[in-house]
């Protein structure tokens, strides 16, 4: 146990964890990306947009199943370790009854709408993922250990296994439905090896602790867990839904291999925050180290952003003609979304530290804001510009957003304002070099303030 702690308290071994937690999720990316290009490509153009139209209700449904509880359990996990045998369970319970009873509904509620056939059957197999993803809860426990290179094989197994058969079922040209299969499968795969070491890590299933007033507990704390992470996507995908309603759904296959790059760029900066949740949720919030922490996320966000924009323009091109040349008519919309990652990622920092102090109402209402603002905006932009419209709709709404929300709070303002400073750049810069080349003795645990 003391272990255990010691680890999450120093971060032992910083940039080989971070290496391997970012390298696993890299691959899974990188796999998902190709599947998507090599479909796009293979499949007509309307079949690849029921294809996005299919995922997008599996992330809203998805979102609605407490898939974002781990906010919640990791921070438990990291203060209190010695409790997760009713944490973890209580946790279980809660996502397996709500994933259940979200899929049945699901089910159900397909019968009330006019979808062509091949589409419900497309949605109902891809949401098959909300059964077992109440048992990857468990992944939890191993990263709170700190067991990153155990994580990167499983990725790395799994990624191999699962781009072949979508590889061979995409090349041979076989019915989508196959495909979606094949995702339903992979996240079967990583739950059972999740289980299965955890189960290795010397925990048994006989030894969780089930009780019905700590679920009830637990419950209430989490209870706006769904409606954010729901809010939330709401919020980066309401303009592919809102685009297939006005232009049709071939022109959200076009905004979403537009859109695709970007998500991807910001997810790995809520990788890297997730990363630091158990060291970060020890601190005090309103101590001086954590405002220097809070800085230095930001000049590292905007610096982030800001790189990725030039990046963009000059492999646009070279990046929407490998989906085929038609897409190129998303080039001003991915440009768009580009520059505006630079305000989606300083958001995304805001985000989780509200996060931390358990500020859910205010995650709410800024989403909320967004969303509202995002569906006036896209019925005039999109109509007047396309789909360069709604990601001018994205970037306007964002900004909007983030100042009527903190219109009350100018210190939040103040605070990013003055982490734009070249002196915190330069601060930035040599806090990286010292994690890099730190020298480290074998006797002694790596402490590191980012």
């Amino acid at each position: 146990m003391k272990k255990i702690y010691s680890n999450l308290e120093n971060f032992n071994s910083f940039i080989p964890n971070l290496s391997f937690f970012f390298s696993s999720n890299f691959l899974t990316q990188i796999s998902s990306f190709i599947v998507i290009l090599l479909f796009a490509r293979n499949y007509p153009s309307d079949e690849f947009g029921k294809f996005t139209i299919a995922q997008t209700v599996f992330f809203l449904i998805y979102s609605l199943s407490f898939s974002n509880i781990h906010y919640y359990l990791n921070k438990s996990l990291s203060q209190n370790f010695q409790n997760r045998r009713k944490e973890i369970a209580s946790c279980f319970l809660i996502t397996f009854y709500t994933s259940i009873s979200l899929y049945i509904l699901l089910a159900l509620s397909l019968n009330f709408f006019s979808l062509d056939q091949d589409l419900k059957y497309l949605i109902l197999i891809i949401n098959l993922i909300l059964v077992v993803e109440p048992f990857s809860i468990f992944y939890s426990e191993i990263f709170v250990r700190g067991q990153f290179k155990l994580i990167f094989k499983i990725k790395f197994f799994q990624n191999i296994i699962f781009f072949a058969l979508k590889y061979f079922c995409i090349k041979n040209n076989y019915n989508y439905l196959y495909l979606s299969l094949l995702y339903f499968l992979e996240y079967l795969f990583f739950a059972l090896v999740i289980v299965y070491y955890y189960k290795k890590n010397g925990n048994n299933f006989s030894n969780l602790i089930f009780k019905k007033k700590e679920t009830l507990k637990i419950f209430k704390k989490v209870l706006l867990l769904p409606v954010l992470s729901l809010i939330f996507l709401v919020s980066i995908r309401i303009d592919v839904l809102m685009i297939g309603k006005i232009l049709g759904v071939e022109y959200s296959g076009f905004y979403s291999a537009a859109s695709r790059l970007v998500i991807i760029v910001l997810l790995y900066s809520t990788l890297f925050l997730q990363f630091l949740y158990p060291n970060v949720s020890r601190l005090s919030v309103n101590s001086d180290k954590f405002d220097d922490l809070y800085k230095n996320l930001i000049a590292f966000a905007t610096f982030t952003g800001f790189s990725f924009f030039v990046f963009s323009y000059f492999i646009v091109e070279f990046y929407l003609s490998l989906f085929g040349s038609n897409f190129s008519i998303a080039r001003e919309a991915l440009l768009i979304l580009s520059f505006n990652l630079l305000f989606a990622i300083i958001y995304n920092v805001w985000v989780h530290k509200n996060f931390l102090i358990n500020n859910y109402s205010k995650i709410l209402f800024f989403h909320i804001v967004i969303i509202v603002l995002n569906i006036v905006l896209n019925f005039y932009m999109i109509d007047l510009y396309g789909i360069k419209g709604a990601a001018i709709s994205t970037m306007i709404s964002g900004v909007l957003s983030f100042l009527i929300v903190n219109i009350s709070s100018p210190k939040e303002i103040y605070l990013i304002f003055s982490s734009l400073r070249v002196e915190r750049f330069n601060i930035i810069a040599n806090k990286i070099l010292s994690i890099i080349f730190l020298k480290k003795k074998p006797d002694n645990n790596e402490k590191i303030d980012i």
